[in-house]
C-alpha cells in the first residue's frame, strides 16, 4: 500500500532501527519520549507527504551516507547560495520542520516555503533526504 504513510512512535532511539525503517518505507520516526508538540507536528508533516525526523535523526542518516571526503563542487554551489538560503538549507537537513524554523528565524512560515522553493530551485533538491545527501556532499552538516 504504497499510498499509505507510516510515521513511526517508538520507544527505540533513533540510532537502533531509523534507517531499516526508512528504508522499507515509513514517513516518520519519533521517540515516545518527545514532546507532544513534536508528536503533533510529525502528524502534520508526513500527512502533508514529507519525511518527519527529528535534528539528531537527521545527523543519523547524514552519517550513514557520509562520503570519504568533501565534494567541492557541492560546497561552491552551497557558497552561491543568499545567506537565508544558507540557513534554510542547513536547517531542513538537520531535520527541523518549516514551522520550528519559521520559529527560530522569526519569520513566517510562507516566508521559509519561498526559501525552500528558491534553495530547491537552485539545487535540484526535492525531498528532505536530498537536503541532507547535499549537506553531507558541501560538508556544512556536523557530525554526532
Amino acid at each position: 500500500m504504497p499510498g499509505v504513510r507510516v510515521l513511526i512512535l517508538t520507544m527505540h532511539a533513533e540510532h537502533e532501527r531509523l534507517l531499516p525503517l526508512l528504508e522499507m518505507g515509513a514517513r516518520g520516526y519519533l521517540s515516545k519520549a518527545a514532546a507532544a508538540t513534536d508528536l503533533v507536528e510529525a502528524i502534520r508533516v508526513v500527512a502533508a507527504g514529507e519525511v518527519y525526523v527529528r535534528p539528531a535523526a537527521a545527523r543519523l542518516l547524514a552519517n550513514a551516507i557520509v562520503p570519504q571526503r568533501t565534494d567541492e563542487t557541492a560546497q561552491s554551489r552551497f557558497r552561491a547560495l543568499s545567506e537565508r538560503e544558507r540557513t534554510i538549507l542547513r536547517s531542513v537537513a538537520e531535520g527541523y520542520s518549516g514551522a520550528e524554523i519559521s520559529r527560530r528565524l522569526g519569520i513566517s512560515s510562507k516566508t521559509v516555503d519561498a526559501y525552500k522553493r528558491r534553495v530547491e530551485g537552485k539545487l535540484g533538491l526535492r525531498h528532505r533526504t536530498e537536503y541532507v545527501r547535499f549537506a553531507v556532499e558541501a560538508g556544512i552538516l556536523g557530525h554526532v
